[in-house]
């Protein structure tokens, strides 16, 4: 396996870092892996070296202001938002169909990176999704107590930093990395809504697919995160009508383990309880006869 690092451009002149994870022989497919928000790419490479020893090629990248595609540039820092992350997700996954034209692409999206995917334009390029901990991000619908500190974190935390730095510093409280000042306004505002970004469609968003999409999305949630849980993940599903979506709750109980969280389904200690379901997952979506509850899809997404 090789792991080359690269940067990938964006239509805006951004440059996005990343690593490719090559299996040497001939792949089975390119695996396109969005982070969740605040994240670096190390926290996934273990996982990703795994899906690229089984097979694939995997590309773990960062988006613009997270990591090492974070400018120097503080004010152009502050200035990026969510739906720049959508025009990064659609960036790298055009410049992977430039880079390997004669394979199928696939997508990993952990809690935001699988959020997003409805504000991609070049959606038709997917044989399928693999979502990660993704939902609907509406602070009161987390679980308690955890609702009060998503309550404190929107709310509260912005109003006593932005004035000062003009981004949430949130690395020096080890929650996460800083996150722009643009950006936290934008996710605060879905977070702040009955139907988080999709009360801003054809609004604020002008332009999305959710209701478009036509490929199979294979969504996990563990039943001790109080993020992505059994209200705010159907929440999210419910509004990619034309795909053929199933979803699998993961009970810690189930894989020997006390917690798993939001994050924990990357952990090393999971390899040959979840990352093996994640590989016949891929596996499957580039097979001519998956289907999960739309028969008609096979016809659609061949």
């Amino acid at each position: 396996m090789k792991e080359i690092t690269i940067t990938i451009p964006t239509p805006d002149g951004f440059e996005l870092a990343g690593t490719l994870y090559e299996y040497p022989g001939a792949p089975k497919a390119v695996v396109q892996f969005n982070i969740g928000t605040g994240m670096r790419k190390e926290f996934y490479a273990n996982f990703s070296r795994y899906l690229a020893e089984s097979g694939f090629i995997v590309c773990l990248w960062e988006y613009r202001g997270m990591g090492d595609s974070r400018p120097d540039d503080k004010e152009e820092f502050a200035a990026i938002t969510m739906q720049d992350w959508a025009v990064d997700m659609r960036s790298v996954l055009d410049f992977l169909e430039r880079r390997y034209p004669d394979w199928p692409k696939l997508m990993i999206g952990h809690s935001i990176g699988g959020q997003l995917l409805g504000l991609m334009p070049n959606h038709g390029i997917l044989k399928g999704m693999v979502m990660i901990t993704a939902s609907t991000g509406t602070w009161w619908q987390h679980t308690f107590p955890y609702r009060l500190k998503s309550y404190f974190f929107f709310n509260i935390l912005p109003a006593l930093t932005l004035p000062f730095y003009g981004y949430l510093p949130v690395r020096k409280m080890r929650i996460m990395e800083d996150l722009p000042g643009a950006l936290i306004l934008e996710w605060g505002a879905w977070c702040n809504s009955e139907n988080y970004l999709f009360d801003f469609l054809g609004k604020s968003i002008p332009y999305h697919a959710y209701d478009k999409l036509v490929l199979p999305i294979k969504a996990y949630w563990t039943t001790d995160d109080p993020i992505a849980n059994a209200v705010t993940v159907p929440a999210l599903l419910r509004h990619f009508r034309k795909a053929d979506i199933m979803t699998e709750a993961i009970r810690p109980a189930d894989f020997g383990v006390k917690q798993i969280g939001h994050f924990g389904l990357f952990s090393r200690k999971l390899k040959t309880h979840f990352w093996t379901k994640v590989v016949a997952d891929l596996e499957a979506m580039i097979s001519p006869t998956l289907t999960y509850n739309n028969p008609a899809l096979k016809k659609t997404n061949p």
